[in-house]
């Protein structure tokens, strides 16, 4: 949220975007078409592969959106706490009555718990709204509320080498330039993946590794993971 039309963004999106599917509610979608339930389930599959949660687990679901995510894990971990900017997507969540998550609707950038109070934070699809300096603040308290061994999964990260995979056309690169000069990205901040390695470790995890995505995600063509372990 480098800037605050993000928290405006996902406030109005998350009021307007009630009526519609789910995966459009939290803009799961290509050309404005919703990702399948075959490809919404090997995202899913994906995500366990790279970052199993088991029934001991204490998670932390950053930019959870609707939940689409803290659902899955909620059946097989000891709880969740599910943060977003969106009180109508929250309720889209709370809605399903989970009593092993609780909800907290805040600014990313102001959350803050007790040292070592998860086993594993979750941040998909949402480092892209704040910048590189507030990354690193992130990426710091994140590696204090972890106990030694957690784990963090930053998801879906957009990746500052394969931007022409994105802006891949002439009308695209100059909306690109367009937005570069209105100090506005419509993607939000792309990161190098060296460089999100090199703050985890000056963050204080053990390890960081970058991941390349499946070639059947959605978004594969030009984001990837990381896997930091305290």
């Amino acid at each position: 949220m480098s800037d605050d039309r993000w928290l405006e963004f996902w406030r109005r999106h998350g009021r307007e975007s009630q009526a519609t599917d789910v995966q459009s509610q939290v803009l799961r979608t290509s050309n404005k078409v919703p990702i399948s339930n075959e490809q919404w389930q090997l995202t899913l599959a994906e995500i366990d592969r790279r970052f199993p949660v088991g029934s001991e687990d204490d998670l932390l679901d950053l930019c959870c959106g609707n939940g689409l995510l803290t659902a899955h894990f909620a059946p097989v971990c000891r709880r969740v706490v599910a943060l977003d900017i969106s009180p109508d997507l929250l309720a889209t969540l709370a809605a399903r009555g989970f009593q092993n998550v609780s909800t907290q609707c805040m600014d990313l950038r102001d959350a803050d718990f007790p040292e070592g109070m998860f086993s594993r934070i979750l941040i998909y699809a949402g480092l892209q709204y704040i910048d590189h300096a507030e990354a690193v603040v992130l990426l710091r308290k994140a590696c204090r509320w972890l106990r030694p061994g957690g784990v963090l999964f930053a998801g879906d990260i957009p990746d500052r080498l394969r931007l022409w995979s994105f802006y891949n056309t002439p009308e695209r690169r100059k909306l690109y330039f367009d937005n570069l000069v209105a100090g506005r990205d419509v993607v939000g901040t792309w990161f190098d993946a060296h460089w999100l390695e090199y703050l985890s470790l000056s963050a204080g995890f053990a390890s960081a590794e970058r991941i390349d995505q499946h070639p059947n995600l959605i978004y594969a063509h030009f984001r990837f993971d990381l896997i930091a372990r305290r």
